[in-house]
């Protein structure tokens, strides 16, 4: 699943519009704007709005506490002293976008791998982003057992589990590149 989904350099295209990228594009308070931005103005094929809103924050465990932050902090202050324009205190992000971390996001055995990159996503019962498909529909792994040869003591064992992964809509999210 995660080769599949992170191999996605085709999938998520500034052509697509479901791709950002640049600095401000880092997970903050403008970088999620930014996304939410960009998910928002996803049309299907007729050139029509999804009519859907964006609720999944998926992170790498890099981003992990500023995307807790973002979803669970209420105020938000910076800039002091150090700047004169106007510096809001609540956060509107929060309890809006969940956020899920996978450790195979940033992991460097994966093509596409990231400590930076953050995805946005609405409901997969809506539009999905990737499918499982499982032969037959068996959705559990097809374990035998069989007596061993006569010579041997001992039974023996195999198992096995048809399935497939593939992308499914490109319109199911927005791919931020976070730098």
């Amino acid at each position: 699943f995660w080769a599949s989904f992170l191999d996605n350099s085709t999938f998520f295209t500034s052509g697509r519009a479901n791709y950002i990228s640049g600095g401000t594009t880092a997970l903050g308070s403008a970088g999620l704007t930014a996304a939410v931005t960009a998910f928002l103005k996803l049309k299907d094929s007729d050139g029509n709005p999804l009519g859907m809103m964006p609720d999944r924050l998926l992170l790498p465990p890099d981003l992990a506490v500023t995307g807790d932050e973002l979803f669970q902090s209420t105020n938000v202050n910076t800039g002091g002293s150090a700047t004169t324009a106007k510096v809001p205190n609540k956060n509107v992000f929060a309890g809006r976008y969940r956020p899920i971390v996978s450790q195979y996001l940033s992991n460097s055995n994966y093509t596409g791998y990231s400590t930076t990159a953050f995805y946005l996503f609405g409901d997969p019962a809506g539009i999905a982003p990737m499918e499982v498909a499982f032969l037959n529909g068996v959705e559990t792994p097809t374990v035998e057992s069989s007596d061993a040869d006569f010579n041997t003591l001992g039974i023996q064992m195999r198992g096995y589990f048809d399935f497939g992964v593939a992308k499914k809509d490109y319109l199911a999210g927005v791919k931020s590149a976070g730098a």
